[in-house]
């Protein structure tokens, strides 16, 4: 039981933290004052990671298991939960009565979302992503003062609701189908062959929906950009990688752990699946006149190319999760970025002329849309160079040319946005270098611009913990 608990110790730092900013904000702290508790609070569930990696593997009666993976991505919800905490102490909001009830909401997501990384068994993973789309649905609409944020809390719930549904009818058929929902289980009956593969593929297909949901892969993609439209700044910021990179995580956990549970037609359909997602997200993208909705869209793209490497099968999954690694600090950083200049509701105009007022910001902001699209020597070119390699020598070579056209097409809208703060008139005189970014919003920026340029140039510190991962 002493082994037990060790393993659930970041999870009970969680839990305490929250409960801590929850009964902070009720007694009048300021919101930098929580917010700093609820950062202390991710930084002591990382330190005691470390001492889980020696817990043996079977948790709980397999509900959960200490593996690689699982350790692996508990520091990279961590890694991402800390930087959508810096993110919303550096903006102005939540205000101080909010933000205890707002700092709870996301370390009760990531508590949510660690565990279900190390789930063995299809509940725990049922019940712990319902328990993240709740809190989302609440994190989403949590301004209520705003008509956006509350279309946004009521667009999300309805897709996810539908999504979930899915997912969970998904999981009645398995536990029909095996007479158990214990993924080692499940693995040595579809290791023996005796499956009835109708039953099979429409189980998989549709707890698969559910996933997908999550990643904002498409057809189920509808909901990304008005509900980061409509959620403030660091909620759509943290929606654009911790909820992303659980979904990609739970693909591996289920299917590619065992093969046998995809059908024959698997890699033309996850193909498809990835040319359509980089495709759909980037034609719509083009078009935003919004710059919030111009990253959500992108956010759909760049799901597309993760999923790519996915798709090439187990020898893209390193491609695609150095990929999630990369997009996890380029995405952040734009998100911060324009939530630091934009005014309003950051559209395309707000960004005209920033260059003339606030030239460090224009190019910060710019360095992140470039390694976002792809430009060399920044960490995105290497992340969607490794997916392109791996479809190359996987010989899926029409995903390799859409991966690379999409890319092309990417940098219009990218540079479209770096146009505006550079060669646009700007709508106002305003000197926006004026703007007092507080200390961690700075440190954030730096933390996200030094890792895409070093990344871009030395990937091997995060190559050599995926090689170990993905053995």
């Amino acid at each position: 039981m002493t082994s037990v608990m060790t393993f659930i110790y970041p999870e009970l730092i969680l839990v305490t933290g929250a409960l801590l900013v929850l009964m902070t904000g009720a007694f009048g702290l300021k919101r930098r004052t929580i917010g700093l508790i609820a950062f202390l609070t991710v930084l002591a569930a990382a330190l005691a990671l470390p001492g889980t990696a020696d817990v043996h593997q079977i948790i709980f009666s397999r509900m959960l298991i200490n593996d690689v993976l699982g350790l692996s991505m508990r520091y990279f919800i961590l890694l991402a939960l800390g930087l959508a905490v810096l993110m919303a102490i550096a903006t102005s909001w939540p205000d101080d009565s909010d933000a205890g009830e707002y700092y709870f909401f996301l370390l009760i997501a990531a508590v949510s979302m660690t565990l279900a990384v190390t789930a063995g068994n299809l509940m725990v993973i049922y019940l712990t992503v319902e328990t993240l789309s709740i809190v989302s649905y609440l994190l989403a609409c949590f301004y209520c003062k705003d008509l956006f944020s509350t279309e946004a809390g009521l667009k999300y719930f309805l897709f996810g609701a539908l999504s979930t549904g899915l997912m969970l009818y998904g999981i009645s058929l398995a536990y029909g189908i095996f007479h158990s929902l214990d993924l080692s289980v499940i693995g040595g009956v579809l290791a023996a062959g005796n499956v009835n593969s109708l039953l099979l593929i429409t189980a998989a297909v549709l707890i698969f929906a559910g996933l997908a949901f999550k990643a904002s892969l498409v057809p189920f993609h509808m909901w990304v950009a008005d509900v980061y439209e409509g959620a403030p700044w660091p909620v759509a910021a943290f929606f654009s990688i911790g909820p992303k990179a659980l979904g990609f995580a739970l693909m591996v956990r289920i299917f590619l752990s065992y093969p046998a549970f995809m059908h024959s037609g698997w890699g033309a359909v996850a193909v498809f699946l990835a040319i359509a997602t980089m495709t759909a997200g980037n034609l719509a993208a083009f078009h935003q006149s919004s710059v919030k909705r111009v990253l959500a869209f992108s956010s759909v793209a760049q799901a597309g190319y993760i999923f790519a490497g996915m798709a090439t099968g187990s020898l893209g999954l390193k491609a695609a999760f150095f990929y999630i690694v990369i997009y996890a600090f380029m995405n952040m950083g734009a998100f911060a970025s324009a939530a630091f200049l934009s005014t309003g509701r950051s559209t395309l105009e707000s960004f005209q002329g920033l260059s003339r007022r606030s030239p460090s910001g224009a190019l910060i902001f710019s360095i992140f849309l470039l390694s976002l699209a792809g430009l060399p020597p920044l960490a995105g070119f290497l992340a969607k160079f490794f997916v392109v390699w791996t479809a190359l020598e996987t010989r899926h070579f029409v995903l390799a040319g859409a991966v690379m056209a999409n890319s092309v097409i990417a940098f219009f809208y990218y540079l479209k946005i770096i146009k505006a703060m550079y060669f646009d008139q700007p709508s106002t005189t305003e000197p926006l270098s004026a703007i007092n970014i507080p200390l961690t919003g700075k440190l954030l920026l730096v933390i996200c611009l030094l890792m895409v340029i070093y990344l871009g140039i030395h990937p091997q510190p995060v190559m050599n913990i995926l090689l170990s991962v993905f053995k």
